[in-house]
């Protein structure tokens, strides 16, 4: 209908083996290319960090007079001096929450110096995992307000006791009709990614100019952080992030508040300043994947059809006092839509609370691997519950081309998807069948031993399944489509610009991560 599925034909340049642009791959193999751990300017001062041991703690005294007297140190900078756009606290919240900066002439003398800090603290009761969030008498870290996070009391999604609630049909009229009726729960106990680039910030600054050298999978609004936190206008900031050695998500600008500090150290000591942090610091300020319950209650008909299903997640939102977007809503709903296109009653209710850790985000995408992963085992047991195989259960329950999602429901009801007609979403491009049933073909499913462990010999070989999706209906990639020109077309998008000789100049905001997709975006332009 739309042309997605079909490729075109007589493609010269697309599907043919090519060579990475030279601006891209040279500059990698020849060891030139700028990344911020690489900058070195004349008058360069280090930065080291003293960091808070308890996951929640006051402080009661901090004496920096030795330290400000050591050899090289130009500047420390604590709750007593740091800006009041983007201060430092008495009150620590975090592990490895910052305590005092150290600026010096060398790494090995600002490290000194953080040694010679002497800091008396408070250990304060804290919250640190999904069982203490969740216990009788857990400390309140929301100041009376209660732990757990809340969607509006005007959301059509709010739900008294959770952080939300989304429903279709009577999940215990479901259960009643239910031929089986089973409960499963999985857990996932959180994951932390590590980059091989080391997390790290240059300022230097001309009168009101900064030029700042940053890290991330982004440029303009890391650059609009950094002018919130030093409360200067964005357009005063050149920010420098053209090679990256990986981000997967872990390292954004929600990650990096001490890159204002950086260049605001800068700015008072007149000199270049630079900050690298080691592999133990950068698990303090990366975004992460929360820790996670998946409760499930399962309705399902004699021939294995889902009748009736109600979702639980529950999980830490780390350090933050509002509900995180894909916390309760478009994430575990994508695996969500995958199994209830076609399940008359279900509802997903949600848990998420503040905790004294690093805020989530999307490592590798937002809370998703961890909820499909729930998912697809549930998928397993339900199969195996009703005596059926794991693809064909499959095949029964998850969406199918044609299927369509009623605007009479409210399974989207927060949400304002592209491809919505007349409220309506309809998979009108959706390869399930194509994807199980190829899948299955290719990889030999034909000859796979349907009971675990049952085969002879000591050493076994087994074959699973698992199948999601990824945000349907969410973005419109082609000119025309509903959302093309919108704020997310936008985002995704590059410009293009041919000058008379025919010469082509692509413009691209997304720094290179090592995949290429300059070149990739580049060979979409030359066949076109």
């Amino acid at each position: 209908k739309k042309g997605q599925g079909h490729p075109p034909v007589d493609l010269t340049i697309i599907g043919k083996p090519q060579a990475p642009l030279r601006e891209v791959v040279e500059p990698r193999y020849r060891g030139t290319a700028e990344f911020a751990t690489r900058i070195r300017l004349p008058g360069m001062l280090y930065i080291k960090f003293l960091r808070s041991p308890y996951p929640r703690a006051a402080i009661r005294n901090l004496d920096t007079a030795k330290a400000e007297k050591m050899p090289g140190v130009h500047h420390i900078l604590t709750y007593r001096n740091a800006p009041k756009t983007n201060p430092l606290h008495i009150e620590l919240m975090l592990q490895g929450e910052i305590v005092a900066i150290v600026a010096a002439e060398t790494e090995d003398q600002a490290e000194d110096a953080v040694e010679a800090i002497v800091v008396d603290y408070l250990d304060l009761p804290s919250v640190p995992d999904l069982a203490t969030a969740e216990s009788e008498g857990a400390t309140d870290i929301r100041e009376g307000k209660g732990n757990l996070l809340q969607m509006p009391a005007n959301s059509p999604n709010h739900q008294a006791g959770a952080s939300a609630r989304w429903h279709h049909g009577d999940v215990e009229k479901g259960f009643a009709e239910s031929a089986i009726v089973r409960e499963f729960a999985y857990y996932f106990g959180g994951s932390r990614i590590v980059p091989m680039q080391p997390f790290s910030g240059v300022a230097t600054w001309e009168g009101d100019k900064l030029t700042f050298w940053g890290h991330g999978q982004d440029i303009y609004p890391s650059r609009e952080y950094l002018a919130g936190w030093l409360g200067i206008d964005k357009n005063n900031i050149h920010f420098i992030n053209k090679w990256n050695g990986g981000t997967f998500g872990g390292f954004g600008v929600r990650t990096a508040p001490f890159w204002g500090l950086v260049a605001h150290i800068s700015k008072v000591t007149g000199r270049p300043v630079k900050a690298m942090l080691t592999k133990a610091e950068e698990l303090y300020h990366i975004l992460h994947k929360p820790e996670t319950m998946s409760k499930f209650k399962v309705g399902l008909t004699k021939e294995g059809k889902i009748h009736a299903l109600r979702y639980e997640l529950h999980m830490v939102a780390g350090l933050t006092d509002t509900l995180p977007p894909h916390v309760a809503s478009e994430v575990s709903k994508n695996q969500l839509e995958l199994y209830t296109a076609r399940t008359p009653h279900w509802e997903q209710v949600s848990y998420a609370y503040k905790s004294n850790t690093p805020m989530i985000g999307c490592n590798r995408s937002c809370t998703q691997q961890e909820v499909k992963w729930a998912f697809e085992n549930l998928a397993d047991e339900l199969s195996e519950l009703a005596g059926i195989d794991p693809v064909k259960f499959r095949l029964i329950n998850v969406a199918q081309p044609g299927d369509r999602l009623d605007p009479a429901t409210d399974w989207h009801s927060e949400m304002k998807k592209p491809e919505l007609e007349n409220g309506a979403l309809t998979y009108d491009c959706f390869a399930s069948v194509e994807v199980l049933e190829e899948g299955a073909k290719l990889f030999g499913w034909d000859k796979r031993n349907p009971k675990p462990g049952g085969a002879p010999g000591r050493f076994k070989r087994g074959m699973g399944l698992g199948i999601s999706q990824h945000h349907p209906g969410s973005l419109s990639y082609h000119e025309g489509e509903p959302a093309f020109h919108t704020e997310k077309g936008i985002l995704w998008s590059a410009d293009v610009e041919m000058d008379p000789s025919g010469r082509v100049i692509l413009r691209s905001a997304l720094p290179d991560s090592g995949t290429n997709h300059d070149t990739g975006m580049a060979i979409l332009i030359a066949e076109m």
